[in-house]
C-alpha cells in the first residue's frame, strides 16, 4: 500500500505540476488546500506541499515501526496531515468518488496513510500528549473519511439496483404504448433481455474499481466488518428483488403439502427456472462482482464469508421447497419431475462450490432425498406391474393397456438414463454397505458375452421391470381360452415391447442386443406355436391318408374332409377376423405365412380330388372355396371386423 500510495501521489504530483507550468502561486497553502484536485493553476503549491507531506508521512510510518526509543512528538512536516486530509474529505463530499481517478487515488491513498499512521500509534500506546493529540485529531479525521467511503460505497453498489429499476419501468411504459408489436419484435426484445441477464450484475469497469479501491481503504483503516456489512446488505437487496421479478416470492413451501398435484407441476417448472438461472447467470454474477471488489490475497475469506452469506439464504429456501416436495405422497407420474430437481440441484453445486462446504453438503443432502424418492417412485412400478392381476382378457389379444404404460413409462424415464443410473448406483452403494456380500446377477452374466450390453444400475433395474411384465403378460396369456387367441396377445404385446426398444436408442442400448435376439426368437416361437395350434388341424384334413379303400377314393370320405375343412375354415375366419393384430408389419407377416401354408396345400388337395365329387349341385354342396377364396379371406384376418365374410357372400 505504501509503494501504491507514493505512485499515486507522484503521478499527482507530475500532473498538476504538468499543468502549472504556465502559472504562478498566488494563494495561501490553506486556500489551496480547499481547490485541490481543481483544474485551476492556483493548486500547484498545494498539490505539491501535500505530496510533500505525505512522503513525510511515509517515513513516520516506517519510523514508527523501526523506533526503539519512545516518540514524544510528531514530526513538524507530520503535524498537518490530519487537517490536509480533512480538506480532502470536504472536497469528496461534494464532488463524489467515482467521477475522477486522480481525484480518487489521492484520496484513497490518504485515507490510506493516516489509517496507517493512527492504527500504528494504537499499537505502541505512547505516553505523549502532543502525541495524543494528534492522533485524536487523526482518528476523528479518519473516523470522517471512512464513514464517506462508507457512504460512497454503498452509493455505487445501489446505483446499478436503481438504474435497473427504471430501466424496467422504462420498458413497460414502452411495452404498453407499442401493445400492437407483433412477433417477431418480441422476439427481438427477449433476446435483448437474455443477453441483459448474461451481465448480471450490471456494474461499468469504473465502478467496480473505485468499489475496489473503497473497499480495500475501508479493510486497511480496520473497517472491515462496517464494509462487508454495507456490501452484503446492497446484495442481498438486489438479490432479492432479482429473484422477485421471475416469481421467486410466489413459491410457498406451507402450501405444498395442500395444493393438488397438477398445480404443484406448476410451483416446480418455476422452482426448477429460477434455481437455473441462479446456477448460471446470479450465482456466478455475484462471485465475479465479489471477486472484483475484493481481489486481493488476503481477502479470501472475506470473498468466501460474503459469496456464502448472500446464496445461503437463497439456497437454504430452494432446499426446503424441495424437501416439502419430497414428504408429498409418491406416485409413479411425480417420477420425472423429481429428476428434474434432482438434475437441478447437481447443476447447482459447481454455481456455490466457492461457498461454505456446509451449504454444499446441504444441497447434496436435499438431492440424495430426492433421489431416494425416484427410486422408491420407480419401485412403485415394479409394484403396480405385479399387483396388475385382473382376471378379464384384452378383448382380441390386443396390446394389454399394462404394457403400453409401462413401455411409455420406460421410454421417458430412459431420457433420463444418466441421472437414474447415478440415482440407482448410490441406492446400491447403500445397499451394499448393510450387507456382507452382494448378490450376484443371474441375467448379468448372461449377458457378458454381450459386447454391446453396458453393464449399469439403471440398466439392472430396467431389465428387472421387463422380467416383471413378461411374467405378468405369460399369466394374462392364460386367461383366453383358446390357444391360439393366447399366442396372438403374446405376439401382440411381445412386437410392441420390441418395437418399443427399436425406437428408442437408450432402451435398445441398456437392454443390449442379446435381450434384443431373444425378444425376437421368442415372437417367432410364439408365431409357430400359434400355426400349429390354429391350422395344424386343418392341414390334417387335406391330408391323403384314409380317402382310398381297396384302392379307390372313397367319395363319402372326401365330402366327409370337404365338409370338415369348410367348417374349420368357418370358424377360423369367424372368429379370427374380430382378433386385432395392430402391428401392420406382424400382421402381414402372420398372413403371408398363413397363405404360404395353407393355400399351396388345399390347391393340390382341390386339384387332385374335386373330380371325383360329382358335378353340379353335389360339388357346390362339399366344395365351398376355390383357392383364390382362401387368399382373399385370410386377407380378412386379424382386422378386428367380424362382418367382413358376410360382405363377401353378400
Amino acid at each position: 500500500m505504501e509503494k501504491a500510495g507514493n505512485h499515486h501521489a507522484n503521478e499527482s504530483s507530475e500532473t498538476h505540476v504538468h499543468k502549472s507550468d504556465d502559472h504562478e502561486n498566488k494563494q495561501h497553502s490553506d486556500e489551496s488546500e480547499q481547490k485541490l484536485h481543481s483544474s485551476t493553476p492556483d493548486s500547484e503549491s498545494s498539490e505539491q506541499s501535500l505530496v510533500q507531506v505525505m512522503e513525510a508521512v511515509d517515513d513516520f510510518i516506517k519510523a514508527l515501526s523501526a523506533e526503539k526509543d519512545p516518540l514524544r512528538e510528531i514530526p513538524p512536516a507530520v503535524e498537518p496531515f490530519p487537517e490536509r486530509v480533512d480538506s480532502l474529505v470536504s472536497k469528496m463530499e461534494s464532488s463524489g468518488l467515482g467521477r475522477d481517478e486522480t481525484e480518487d487515488s489521492v484520496f484513497i491513498d490518504a485515507v490510506n496513510r493516516i489509517s496507517k499512521s493512527v492504527m500504528r500509534l494504537r499499537e505502541l500506546k505512547l505516553d505523549s500528549t502532543p502525541v495524543s493529540s494528534w492522533l485524536n485529531r487523526a482518528s476523528s479525521v479518519q473516523h470522517r473519511a471512512v464513514s464517506l467511503l462508507d457512504e460512497e460505497f454503498r452509493h455505487l453498489l445501489d446505483r446499478s439496483r436503481e438504474e435497473k429499476k427504471k430501466n424496467i419501468n422504462d420498458g413497460n411504459n414502452s411495452d404498453h404504448n407499442n401493445s400492437s408489436t407483433n412477433e417477431s419484435d418480441r422476439c427481438v426484445l427477449q433476446d435483448q433481455e437474455e443477453e441483459e441477464e448474461e451481465s448480471f450484475p450490471d456494474f461499468p469497469p469504473e465502478s467496480i474499481a473505485t468499489l475496489k479501491k473503497i473497499a480495500g481503504a475501508m479493510i486497511s483503516a480496520g473497517y472491515e466488518a462496517e464494509c462487508c456489512m454495507s456490501y452484503e446488505m446492497s446484495r442481498r437487496h438486489a438479490f432479492k428483488e432479482e429473484l422477485s421479478e421471475v416469481g421467486f416470492e410466489g413459491i410457498n413451501v406451507e402450501d405444498v403439502q395442500r395444493i393438488s398435484w397438477e398445480s404443484l407441476e406448476g410451483e416446480i417448472a418455476s422452482w426448477i427456472s429460477i434455481v437455473r438461472r441462479c446456477s448460471t447467470v446470479l450465482f456466478p454474477g455475484e462471485l465475479s462482482l465479489c471477486n472484483a471488489v475484493f481481489p486481493d490475497q488476503d481477502h479470501a475469506s472475506i470473498r468466501k464469508r460474503l459469496f456464502t452469506g448472500l446464496v445461503s439464504a437463497v439456497t437454504i429456501r430452494f432446499l426446503d421447497f424441495s424437501g416439502a416436495v419430497v414428504l408429498t405422497k409418491r406416485s409413479s407420474e411425480k417420477l420425472f419431475k423429481f429428476l428434474d430437481m434432482y438434475e437441478t440441484l447437481r447443476d447447482l453445486i459447481p454455481a456455490v462450490e466457492q461457498s461454505d462446504s456446509d451449504l454444499i453438503q446441504e444441497i447434496k443432502l436435499a438431492q440424495t432425498r430426492l433421489g431416494e424418492a425416484a427410486v422408491t417412485i420407480f419401485g412403485e412400478l415394479e409394484k403396480s406391474i405385479k399387483s396388475d392381476n385382473g382376471r378379464t382378457p384384452v378383448p382380441s389379444g390386443a396390446v394389454h393397456p399394462l404394457t403400453r404404460y409401462t413401455m411409455n413409462y420406460l421410454k421417458y424415464a430412459c431420457e433420463y438414463k444418466e441421472t437414474l443410473d447415478q440415482v440407482f448406483q448410490h441406492y446400491e452403494s447403500n445397499q451394499t454397505d448393510n450387507k456382507p456380500e452382494p448378490e450376484t446377477k443371474p441375467k448379468q452374466q448372461q449377458r457378458e458375452d454381450d459386447e454391446e450390453y453396458k453393464v449399469s444400475a439403471f440398466a439392472r433395474q430396467m431389465i428387472r421391470v421387463m422380467e416383471l411384465l413378461d411374467a405378468n403378460l405369460e399369466i394374462k396369456s392364460k386367461l383366453y381360452r383358446d390357444p391360439s387367441l393366447r399366442y396372438i396377445f403374446l405376439m401382440n404385446n411381445g412386437r410392441y415391447i420390441l418395437q418399443k426398444i427399436k425406437g428408442s436408442i437408450e432402451i435398445r442400448d441398456l437392454m443390449g442386443q442379446s435381450w434384443t435376439r431373444k425378444r425376437s426368437t421368442e415372437l417367432r416361437q410364439y408365431h409357430k406355436s400359434y400355426q400349429r395350434e390354429t391350422w395344424g388341424k386343418v392341414l390334417q384334413c387335406m391330408n391323403q391318408e384314409g380317402l382310398q379303400v381297396n384302392g379307390k377314393v372313397s367319395k363319402p370320405v372326401l365330402k366327409e374332409r370337404f365338409k370338415i375343412f369348410n367348417t374349420m375354415f368357418d370358424e377360423i375366419h369367424k372368429t379370427q377376423s374380430t382378433w386385432i393384430v395392430s402391428d401392420e408389419q406382424m400382421q402381414s407377416e402372420l398372413r403371408v405365412s398363413i397363405s404360404a401354408l395353407v393355400i399351396p396345400a388345399y390347391r393340390s388337395f382341390f386339384g387332385r380330388y374335386k373330380q371325383h365329387l360329382d358335378s353340379g349341385k353335389q360339388t357346390d354342396k362339399y366344395v365351398k372355396y376355390q383357392p383364390e377364396d382362401i387368399e382373399s379371406f385370410i386377407d380378412d384376418l386379424f382386422d378386428g371386423n367380424p362382418t367382413s365374410m358376410a360382405r363377401k357372400r353378400n
